[in-house]
């Protein structure tokens, strides 16, 4: 379970880098500075908020509530939230900037 654990976090971590890359490629060139632009960051910020918040409100609930998950995968469950939150805001870029 652990080497799984570990396999998929370090897969994820990769997926994140790269989204993030794409990320600052695609933020930082001139058509995103426009009001198109701002407004498609604005919404790849709202859809970035809503995964982190659903992400720790669903670990809380998994950890207290329904005794799930141990507390002390707690942080292992956020940090894949982050990592899973960063590479659908790239997706999600992807998507609204092609519309």
């Amino acid at each position: 379970m652990q080497l799984i654990l570990s396999i998929t976090i370090a897969v994820l971590a990769i997926l994140m880098v790269v989204s993030e890359i794409y990320k600052v490629f695609v933020e930082s060139k001139p058509e995103m500075k426009d009001e198109r632009g701002i407004m498609i960051q604005l919404k790849v910020k709202n859809v970035s908020y809503y995964i982190l918040i659903g992400g720790i409100i669903l670990g809380v609930i998994l950890v207290k509530n329904l005794e799930f998950l141990a507390a002390q995968h707690y942080i292992s469950f956020i940090m894949i939230v982050f990592f899973v939150q960063s590479i659908a805001s790239a997706i999600v870029l992807n998507r609204l900037k092609r519309i």
